[in-house]
């Protein structure tokens, strides 16, 4: 049971310093869209944007592309060779947001989220 707790803790303790230092990790996430999906624009937002995060947030990324497939397992196939070719564990804090210019806007007036560009 106490290898367990050392595990979970250790991962936390990752997870939070992946969330805390996620600027870091932004620039490697932008190259790593460009190299998959060629033009696009990459913003961060939500609770770490706002200074509001905590060890359980994650740090949302939204993905602009001027179309996006319509087939669920292509946009994640597509998530998941962004999250690869960046060097992210299996287990970050990052979620990534595929959207295309009517799903930019939906975030942008409907949410209203507060955002910046990468």
């Amino acid at each position: 049971m106490a290898n367990i707790r050392a595990w979970l803790l250790k991962k936390g303790k990752r997870r939070y310093n992946m969330i805390k230092n996620y600027e870091y990790y932004l620039p490697l996430i932008k190259k790593a869209c460009e190299e998959v999906l060629g033009k696009c624009e990459v913003y961060v937002f939500g609770s770490v944007v706002e200074g509001k995060f905590t060890a359980g947030s994650d740090v949302d990324i939204l993905i602009k592309v001027e179309k996006i497939p319509k087939n669920v397992k292509e946009r994640a196939s597509i998530i998941v060779e962004i999250e690869e070719k960046a060097g992210l564990p299996y287990d970050h804090p990052f979620e990534l947001h595929l959207v295309d210019e009517e799903g930019f806007k939906w975030y942008v007036e409907t949410l209203r989220v507060k955002f910046r560009k990468v």
